[in-house]
């Protein structure tokens, strides 16, 4: 009975049932709202979306500028300490602002050159609320803090919310530019909670810092910006490349099927970010000892993901079909290699969050993402212009095989040095 309490009143283990309660609901209610907006919107309509939230993710990257790694690590060091939380806090707020600015000018900008028409321009526009709400998001501090029961519940009241409205708000696939506005309600609540909480719980406020302390901090989260920018284009540059030369309808089938591993990897993140942090004290604290422990996790979790893989890979038909639709379960095959490039992705976690950011070597992850863009881009030039959809399912597998030799031999690389 005394293990079983201190079980349950470990950190890690609360923040990792928190966590997956967040993902709980990260994972059903797509589950729930995805087969009814796939089938209202239709598959153009939905391409049309899909096209605006893939600009809206770049510039969520852009936002969150990899403070959620370089900002979380200084976070945790900081003893709890309510005056350098407070200008970690300040700091953060102010390099986001600008960054959020500079997307605005980018948005206008796109939307005057712009020549996919009017219904494109609109739904781009609306969905740039969700920018507002990236700025204010404080998953950093909480994460810092190891207090994830906050982040969770912030997240799942934000998401609650927006479900609602959809389902009785969205009827017919003119309401296309409502959707898009009640997509953004999420992201915007859960940035005005975040914030609220964290001045609440941690007495964090905006305090006076200089231009030399927000550079410092945009230099602290560069290695991981980038890296964080070039994963992003590991997921969402097929999207891009499919809008350009095909139609919103394939575009509209590609995100639909892609959701699927989208949804397992949303099982994976909180695992992520609940080892990230012990990662990093560990693998500090003695490299050795640190990579011992993250390579045994990684041998039970890449296993476990594996299996689900497979089953859903067997029976991948029926699935699209009962989750999206018939005109999408056409395309099935298109899952094979996306389920793979999830376990690559999970394997790689390991060998680049886990190992080379938790102990410190920003630089040495960043170079390895600089050159894995570069085959992702040519990867999915190449592939979808000759292939289409399959060649974009296919891209970012090639790519992520890539990223995981050179990860592992920028591994071995440090290990000779130290």
């Amino acid at each position: 009975m005394k293990n079983i309490k201190k079980i349950l009143y470990n950190k890690s283990f609360q923040n990792g049932g928190w966590m997956y309660l967040l993902q709980f609901f990260n994972t059903i209610l797509p589950l729930v709202t995805l087969p009814y907006i796939t089938r209202i919107l239709g598959t153009t309509q939905y391409g049309t979306f899909s096209i605006a939230l893939n600009i809206i993710g770049y510039l969520q990257v852009i936002i969150e500028y990899g403070f959620g790694m370089s900002a979380t690590r200084k976070i945790a060091l900081s003893n709890k300490n309510t005056t350098q939380i407070s200008k970690i806090f300040t700091c953060v707020i102010f390099s986001r602002t600008i960054l959020l600015i500079g997307t605005y000018l980018f948005v206008v900008a796109y939307c005057l050159i712009n020549s996919n028409g009017y219904v494109q321009i609109v739904s781009l526009l609306v969905l740039s609320i969700c920018l507002f709400g990236y700025c204010l998001e404080q998953s950093w501090l909480f994460q810092g803090m190891q207090e994830l029961k906050y982040l969770s519940i912030i997240n799942i009241i934000a998401r609650s919310v927006s479900v609602i409205l959809i389902f009785v708000l969205i009827k017919t696939s003119n309401d296309l530019i409502m959707y898009c506005f009640l997509y953004s309600i999420s992201p915007l609540l859960s940035g005005i909670l975040g914030v609220i909480l964290a001045h609440k719980k941690y007495q964090v406020k905006l305090i006076k810092v200089n231009v030399d302390d927000i550079i410092e901090e945009l230099k602290n989260g560069w290695y991981v910006f980038t890296t964080q920018l070039s994963s992003k284009v590991f997921g969402s540059i097929g999207i891009t490349f499919l809008g350009i030369f095909s139609s919103s309808s394939i575009v509209g089938i590609f995100s639909a099927i892609q959701k699927i591993p989208n949804l397992l990897m949303l099982a994976w993140s909180p695992i992520s970010q609940i080892l990230y942090p012990i990662s990093s004290k560990k693998i500090q604290n003695s490299y050795s000892e640190g990579k011992r422990f993250i390579l045994k996790v990684k041998n039970i979790l890449v296993l476990i993901f594996s299996f689900v893989a497979i089953f859903i890979a067997i029976f991948s038909k029926p699935i699209i079909h009962i989750a999206f639709g018939s005109q999408y379960s056409v395309y099935y095959y298109w899952i094979f290699p996306l389920l793979l490039w999830l376990i690559i992705a999970i394997l790689n976690n390991f060998y680049g969050i886990q190992i080379l950011l938790g102990s410190g070597y920003d630089r040495e992850y960043s170079k390895c993402f600089q050159i894995g863009v570069v085959c992702t881009l040519l990867f999915n030039f190449t592939f979808i212009f000759f292939w289409g959809g399959l060649g974009a399912a296919i891209a970012p597998l090639a790519s992520e095989l890539i990223l995981t030799v050179l990860l592992k031999k920028e591994i071995k690389k440090i290990e000779k040095l130290n």
